[in-house]
């Protein structure tokens, strides 16, 4: 069952259930009235009787009224008897039905009391009929068949039972009118949905206009925006292997080449080939690097780590003892002003990694690289090539090489993965030329309140 038959289905129950609910209160309101007048008209027959007990019948329209029996007894529409003070019926009219007289009737026509209504049923017609007290002694019943009503309130019910099928008709159209242009916009959505998942076309254009702010205006504005992540994301994976397999290109030709190289070994000395072996194994270890960082850039960085709360002076400290002590080389740390950042450690301690390590690539031997703190902000300094003004807008894309370091080791993701990093914590990264020589990467974070540390580095 679709979505928009069971929001009809719903829908008209509802509104068949008040439309009934409805009718219900109608027709029970009707009868009340209805039962209402007629007790008043049988009190207002009482009050005339017992005013003029003392009166003789006259004759009228409808007929000769029995011998010293008043004149309200012939009335048409009404059935009166009189009773005795012994509870006998006292004067019966010829024609006209028994009415039943109880232990309560009798105990009105013995003294006075409170007239008394109640319905009763005689030859199969149902009477409403009042008993009341005569001045003189005894009492008097006076009847009215309820036919008239009864046939009332069944006109009245079967109009109502038209009108509750009319109306529950009408709701139920009203209601698909309805939910259809409610549920249209999903039902656009869902097309969608199955498009992609049969063409792997994320192009699919959603006409997320006109919808609004409610939820399903929300539901497929996101859902156009996750579209177009998506396809943002395949284009990028698409661009990644393109680039993947140009820059695997090089290193593969160059090993192919050295292992063709090799074949004839017998013909080179063993300069000639401890040469050739060190040159493969430098091609196979740039390889391997480069491979590492494509699978890490393909599964996209890892968020699943815990953030908390880091001290920056700390973390930068660690990275620059351990490639001190891995590369031998002139590395210092300062801290300045240390800040304290909500992070991901490991992706953290790797940005500041790979800026050191790109910073020692880049460096000559006999230069130092210095790590400054300051806040939230970390600065990796070294003396290298520098950057040229052409290269700045470039230098985080994947595998981008400034022309300065074209000839140098290095995949050319390193800063990419920085700046992924980065992106994730919520700063910003830049590479900028050092005045004196060589280049500055800054790292700026947020701090705990959200806003980064300005503090110069």
């Amino acid at each position: 069952m679709t979505l928009r038959l069971r929001l009809t289905i719903l829908v008209a129950a509802v509104v068949a259930g008040a439309v009934i609910a409805v009718a219900g209160v109608a027709h029970f309101i009707a009868a009340g009235e209805l039962r209402a007048r007629t007790d008043t008209l049988l009190l207002g027959r009482l009050h005339a009787f017992t005013e003029d007990a003392s009166g003789t019948a006259t004759s009228d329209e409808f007929g000769e009224a029995p011998s010293g029996a008043p004149a309200e007894l012939v009335e048409f529409d009404v059935v009166t008897q009189t009773l005795a003070a012994d509870g006998a019926v006292d004067q019966p009219i010829e024609g006209q039905p028994d009415l039943p007289v109880s232990a309560a009737d009798r105990a009105l026509a013995a003294g006075p009391g409170e007239p008394r209504l109640r319905d009763i049923v005689v030859d199969g017609v149902r009477y409403r009929l009042l008993t009341g007290s005569m001045p003189a002694g005894g009492a008097v019943q006076i009847a009215r068949p309820l036919t008239e009503t009864q046939d009332v309130l069944s006109v009245l019910r079967n109009r109502l039972v038209v009108v509750a099928l009319a109306g529950t008709m009408l709701a139920g159209l009203v209601a698909w009118a309805v939910v259809r242009r409610a549920t249209r916009p999903i039902v656009r959505l869902t097309g969608a949905a199955e498009h992609v998942a049969a063409t792997q076309d994320l192009t699919v254009p959603l006409p997320v206009h006109g919808t609004g702010r409610d939820e399903v205006g929300r539901l497929a504005a996101s859902f156009d925006t996750m579209l177009n992540a998506l396809a943002a994301s395949k284009e990028q994976q698409k661009r990644l292997v393109l680039d993947a397999s140009h820059e695997l290109r090089t290193p593969l030709t160059a090993v192919r080449a050295n292992i063709d190289f090799l074949e004839r070994a017998d013909r080179l000395d063993a300069a000639q080939r401890r040469h050739v072996l060190s040159e493969t194994k430098l091609e196979l270890a740039e390889l391997t690097d480069l491979v590492g960082e494509l699978v890490e850039m393909a599964t996209e960085v890892r968020t699943d780590e815990p953030v908390v709360d880091i001290e920056l002076g700390d973390l930068v400290t660690s990275v620059a003892d351990r490639y001190r002590r891995r590369s031998g080389r002139v590395i210092s740390s300062t801290v300045k002003n240390p800040g304290v950042v909500a992070a991901r450690r490991s992706m953290l301690e790797r940005a500041v990694s790979n800026l050191v390590d790109n910073a020692l690539k880049f460096s000559p031997p006999d230069t130092a690289v210095e790590l400054v703190v300051n806040g939230t902000r970390i600065a990796v300094l070294d003396r290298g090539v520098g950057l040229a003004s052409a290269d700045r807008d470039r230098i985080f894309d994947r595998f981008y090489r400034a022309d300065a370091t074209r000839t140098m080791p290095g995949s050319g993701l390193g800063l990419s993965i920085v700046k992924q990093i980065v992106d994730i914590h919520g700063g910003t990264v830049q590479v900028d030329e050092r005045d004196d020589g060589g280049a500055v990467a800054t790292i700026v974070l947020p701090g705990p309140d959200g806003r980064a540390d300005q503090a110069s580095g």
